[in-house]
């Protein structure tokens, strides 16, 4: 890891027994209270690895979540990677039918 990134993207040495560990509370967070990677959920659903691939040089850190009640109306995902070295990071797009979502419980 890049020496920048562990101040932005690890846990405090005292939070994780002086150990380089991953900053993964948001996701954990959300991924508690009932909200979905939409990429993964689709890559779920059709086993396309291509819906992992990495967001920006590294790896695939950027992510768009969906509440529970629009999990079924994901239909598509997209890494948006052209034009080349637009930006550090590529452009993500997710496609709702949202006559799929959830309304029993809103």
């Amino acid at each position: 890891m890049r020496p920048y990134n562990r101040a932005a993207r690890t846990r405090l040495p005292s939070e994780s027994d002086g150990r380089i560990t991953p900053e993964r509370r948001v996701a954990e967070t959300l991924s508690y209270i009932g909200f979905v990677d939409a990429a993964w959920e689709l890559y779920e659903r059709s086993g396309d690895e291509t819906l992992l691939r990495r967001t920006c040089a590294d790896e695939r850190i950027d992510q768009l979540w969906a509440s529970m009640l629009l999990r079924d109306a994901i239909t598509d995902y997209q890494l948006l990677d052209s034009p080349p070295d637009a930006s550090d990071h590529h452009g993500l797009v997710v496609v709702l039918d949202l006559a799929r979502a959830a309304t029993d419980n809103v």
